[in-house]
């Protein structure tokens, strides 16, 4: 068997492989993504060898040492400059190979989450309402009285979300919650409307030419008590111990209207080509009482693992695996996505 992909994903470092540093468990994440995606490879028979990165220079040394044409691209975060692992795949590119996933100008831009709520909302897909404070700024009396999230404008994996960042305003609490995304991670603070009280994501899958959408999944919040905030926040995702990961079950399909599905169809298809995705993206959605939808992120290059969210809407749609990994290097390898 020969080796003909590359599977590169970005260094863990001895801290997070430990679960020891600040959000080292989305860090750690990125293994489970490697092993299924190599064990996959391997029972689809294609070679592949697995490097990893620690900063963007590392990227072109390594790649003029490899010599597989087939990149998947599992690289998430590198330390520095936050946009860095956005450019892999222009870099990948640049050195005549092909890559899985999403492009350079998709990444950044959904990567910076106040600039892509504005290109959505011009293309047309509701968004919740709000604005953006930045370092050495304060909110302001911009905002409407009522209840709003705030969360950093370029973070992952929902790193800075925890159950202070739901906060009504007028009150303290607002301008708390923006001053420690400013201290902690020196971004720009997103300050949107909290749209009560349903969370929908939508996993969309590029086979060849033909776009997917695939099974709607709903995040179940029935456990959670009154008071608490009905959101995916980290502990929900990394957590295992914790209430919020034990307690936000999926359910799939969404139990919610054939109406409210066509149109949350239609929205992640426009959100997907208002971003400019290729590959495989997932599209976040918060739901109100009456079923009117606003996409709330759109994430290029997701979690992958076995046990994610978009793997379960893949299996929902009778595609296992093994056959998921099969698409995307069938998309690099025809020219469909990421071709260089």
């Amino acid at each position: 068997m020969t080796a003909g992909v590359l599977i590169l994903h970005n260094t863990v470092s001895p801290a997070a492989d430990g679960l020891g540093a600040a959000f080292a468990e989305s860090q750690a994440g990125v293994l489970n993504e490697v092993k299924a995606v190599a064990e996959a490879l391997e029972t689809l028979g294609i070679g592949y060898a697995v490097e990893s990165i620690a900063r963007l220079d590392d990227l072109a040394e390594l790649l003029a040492r490899r010599n597989e044409r087939i990149v998947f691209n599992l690289v998430e975060e590198l330390p520095g400059d936050i946009r860095a692992a956005c450019y892999v795949p222009a870099v990948c590119r640049a050195h005549g190979r092909r890559v899985t996933g999403n492009d350079t100008a998709a990444l950044l831009l959904a990567q910076n989450k106040w600039q892509a709520k504005a290109v959505l909302s011009a293309a047309g897909v509701a968004c919740p309402g709000g604005i953006t404070v930045f370092p050495g700024q304060a909110a302001g009396d911009a905002l409407a009285p009522g209840r709003y999230l705030v969360k950093p404008a370029y973070c992952d994996a929902s790193e800075g979300i925890d159950g202070d960042s739901v906060v009504d305003w007028p009150g303290r609490a607002l301008a708390e919650a923006v001053r420690r995304v400013h201290e902690r991670f020196g971004q720009p603070a997103v300050v949107e409307q909290f749209i009560a009280e349903r969370e929908l994501n939508v996993s969309v899958l590029q086979k060849g030419e033909t776009v997917e959408v695939l099974a709607i999944a709903e995040i179940d919040f029935g456990a959670f008590e009154k008071g608490r905030a009905r959101i995916v926040d980290y502990a929900a995702k990394w957590h295992v111990d914790s209430f919020a990961y034990n307690n936000t079950p999926r359910m799939i399909p969404a139990p919610i209207s054939e109406a409210t599905a066509r149109r949350v169809r239609q929205q992640a298809l426009a959100a997907w080509q208002a971003i400019g995705c290729s590959d495989y993206a997932r599209v976040d959605f918060r739901m109100d009482d009456a079923e009117k939808t606003y996409v709330i992120e759109v994430n290029p290059n997701p979690d992958i693992s076995p046990d994610g969210g978009f793997a379960a809407a893949v299996e929902k749609n009778e595609i296992n695996y093994e056959s998921f990994v099969a698409v995307l290097y069938d998309n690099a390898l025809t020219g469909c996505t990421g071709a260089a």
